[in-house]
């Protein structure tokens, strides 16, 4: 949502891996599951691409 939010479509996450498994605090790191990624995203073509990804946004909480 917050690339989204900061003008970018078709965000995907394309790597990721523990990259902490090893660290002298690996423990810390794997007790809230971090882990690194490399993402991608782009910027939209026009101002109806954007509004597009914006009005699929869903910022609904499940009850």
């Amino acid at each position: 949502m917050a690339v989204v939010m900061a003008g970018f479509v078709e965000f995907e996450i394309t790597w990721r891996a523990d990259v902490f498994s090893g660290a002298p605090q690996s423990s810390s790191a794997a007790e809230f599951g971090t882990l690194g990624i490399n993402f991608r995203a782009r910027r939209p073509r026009d101002e109806a691409e954007w509004a597009v990804a914006l009005a699929a946004l869903n910022c609904q909480v499940p009850a």
